[in-house]
């Protein structure tokens, strides 16, 4: 019987990455679990997420292949960028079942815990507000999906990109993008995640800066 791997993210935890594994008949439990201990804040969202033939085999191979980005050996947590657990998990997949596992996580998350999503998110988007100019990048660079790199967006000023003509602040072209590819987030996205230039995620470019600068 095939099984579910997942790859799930959490807006009160922007840097990481859960992956993990549960049967069908599973799945609302496993979401309840993850979503509602009290060390939780606000419930996880699905990346992505694929049936695959044997689940055990699967996560196994992901955590072998990550596991210098897995930030404790006894939890399922990666700080590698999500589109890499992504592009490995596909190769096993038998079916995408990306949009029936954030069809379940929308059933059991209620209303607590999607204002409880907002506020986190909310927070995390003003903390890590960034303007372009702090990571050097100027107006004219191009910026690419990480999801989709084929999708590109150009800074048109320290704030704002332009994309098929229209202008966007990067958190709402984020969520345009991942409403395009079937997910539908329940609560704002950074944008800064969702976004590379030149290969390098945002978040991460100001985080290695930051560290030069400090060096």
């Amino acid at each position: 019987m095939s099984e579910i791997v997942y790859v799930f993210t959490n807006p009160a935890m922007p840097d990481y990455i859960k992956v993990g594994r549960t049967s069908r008949d599973d799945i609302e439990r496993r979401l309840r679990e993850l979503s509602y201990p009290s060390g939780v804040p606000a419930p996880f969202e699905c990346l992505y997420a694929a049936e695959v033939a044997d689940a055990q085999k699967v996560e196994d191979a992901l955590h072998e292949a990550f596991a210098c980005d897995r930030s404790n050996p006894r939890r399922d947590f990666f700080t590698t960028a999500p589109d890499r657990i992504i592009a490995l998990l596909k190769a096993y997949a038998i079916s995408d079942a990306s949009a029936s596992i954030q069809e379940e996580i929308e059933k059991v998350t209620d209303a607590e815990g999607t204002l409880a999503q907002n506020r986190v998110a909310a927070i995390s988007e003003r903390r890590s507000r960034l303007r372009f100019s702090e990571i050097d990048i100027s107006p004219g660079a191009v910026l690419a999906f990480k999801n989709d790199s084929t999708k590109k967006c150009e800074v048109v000023d320290d704030r704002k990109v332009k994309y098929e003509g229209e202008t966007y602040k990067l958190s709402a072209l984020a969520m345009r993008f991942l409403r395009e590819s079937g997910r539908n987030p329940l609560a704002m996205v950074q944008g800064a995640l969702w976004f590379t230039y030149e290969g390098e995620r945002l978040t991460d470019r100001r985080d290695r800066l930051e560290s030069e600068e400090e060096a």
